[in-house]
């Protein structure tokens, strides 16, 4: 009865510190993910179908609205976190795009979102020439994601 008591003990500590943990993960992603208020130089409308099983593959295609004109893109990614599969249909804001040449290129962000049948992503992903895409948007499936994620995105043409 004495050594149960001792490995209750012990393992009381680490549920409030692993709770304490996801709390600041779920608020740290959900504050980087809030576009600014500014005016956006672009806007993007995404649909991806997502797996994900510890490790997550995506795949997709979007548009983007840029200088009165729609450019339509693919994109392919990669990430860690999450399990499940999912549908993402999201639209966002896309941040210092000077140049249509600028947009195309891997991105690399933080996302997170829970889908039971229905829910909602957020994402904030920036590429190597600074552009940056806030993201939001409906999910379908089956799946909790929040984790890093590299796209590769390409303008089609």
């Amino acid at each position: 009865m004495k050594t149960k008591l001792i490995r209750l003990r012990m393992k009381l500590p680490i549920k409030p510190a692993l709770a304490c943990f996801a709390a600041l993960l779920i608020g740290g992603c959900a504050s980087t993910t809030t576009a600014p208020s500014t005016p956006p130089a672009a806007t993007v409308r995404i649909q991806e179908w997502t797996a994900a099983y510890y490790g997550s593959a995506a795949a997709g295609k979007g548009t983007l609205y840029y200088n009165g004109q729609r450019h339509h893109f693919t994109i392919s990614g990669l990430g860690a976190g999450g399990m499940g599969g999912q549908k993402v249909t999201a639209t966002g804001k896309v941040y210092n795009l000077n140049n249509l040449r600028d947009f195309a290129g891997t991105y690399r962000g933080v996302s997170g979102g829970l889908t039971l049948i229905e829910g909602k992503m957020h994402a904030k992903l920036t590429n190597g020439n600074g552009v940056v895409m806030y993201l939001a948007g409906e999910t379908e499936g089956l799946a909790s994601s929040m984790g890093v994620q590299a796209f590769e995105v390409s303008l089609t043409h």
